[in-house]
């Protein structure tokens, strides 16, 4: 299938999203010396509707509903995440994003994505999730070295990789990939304790999912209305399809 995307949008989008990044990661060091700052509230929300508007890739109609991914098995409830210390979910969180990393680089070397586009705001996204693994394991601890992957999810990962056969096999893998990374870092923030976990986490978050907004807008062409599973533009972002820590443990 031949992609039909709007090149400028979806490049302006790309560059706002790493906007975004670069000034939340500008933040980091400093929030994690001020443990007294308060944990802020805006996390996940309307932000996928809010960068669309403000990058004019919103439609009149938005879809509204939660999110529906593959890879079910590696799913479920928040309940059994409960008893993680922040190191232990700082840590699981970073092999995701090195996952990612992983994942990403093996597309970009697969010889299937050729619409330059594409191929330079994966590039972009490799490299923030770089720096979001970074902070996470540096958070860690002991917990992870850099770079770790998580093992269960990249297997699951390679798997879909291997039988892709189009550009657009890609696209939708990598929107996978974001909406996962957006829905487990937000079911992280309802068992981190600790201020400085809350704030980084919650600087990523957004940031994971502008870029599952900006492959939406690939997918579906720029309207909601083609979003059959209604996973492009939810109005709130939820836990739904978030990766379970405890059955993708990291050894």
């Amino acid at each position: 299938m031949t992609l039909d995307f709007d090149i400028d949008r979806f490049n302006e989008a790309v560059a706002e999203s790493s906007e975004q990044h670069h000034q939340s990661m500008r933040t980091i060091d400093a929030d994690r010396r001020d443990h007294h700052a308060e944990t802020p509230t805006a996390v996940g929300g309307a932000s996928r509707r809010d960068f669309l508007v403000r990058t004019a890739f919103a439609t009149t109609v938005i879809t509204v509903g939660s999110q529906v991914l593959p890879l079910s098995s590696l799913f479920t409830g928040i309940a059994d995440a409960q008893a993680l210390t922040d190191p232990d979910i700082a840590a699981f969180a970073a092999s995701l994003e090195y996952t990612a990393v992983a994942t990403y680089r093996a597309a970009s070397a697969s010889g299937l994505v050729t619409t330059k586009a594409l191929a330079d705001a994966i590039a972009t996204f490799t490299t923030e999730h770089k720096a979001h693994g970074d902070a996470l394991a540096a958070m860690a601890g002991n917990k992870i070295a850099k770079d770790t992957t998580n093992k269960t999810l990249s297997a699951a990962l390679d798997t879909e990789l291997v039988q892709a056969t189009t550009e657009t096999d890609i696209v939708e893998l990598a929107f996978m990939v974001e909406n996962a990374a957006a829905a487990t870092h937000l079911s992280s923030l309802a068992s981190l304790k600790e201020v400085a976990g809350q704030k980084l986490t919650a600087s990523i978050l957004p940031i994971e999912a502008g870029h599952a907004a900006v492959l939406g807008q690939v997918l579906f062409m720029g309207d909601p209305k083609k979003d059959k599973d209604e996973a492009w533009l939810p109005v709130f972002q939820t836990e739904a399809g978030f990766i379970d820590p405890t059955k993708n443990p990291l050894a």
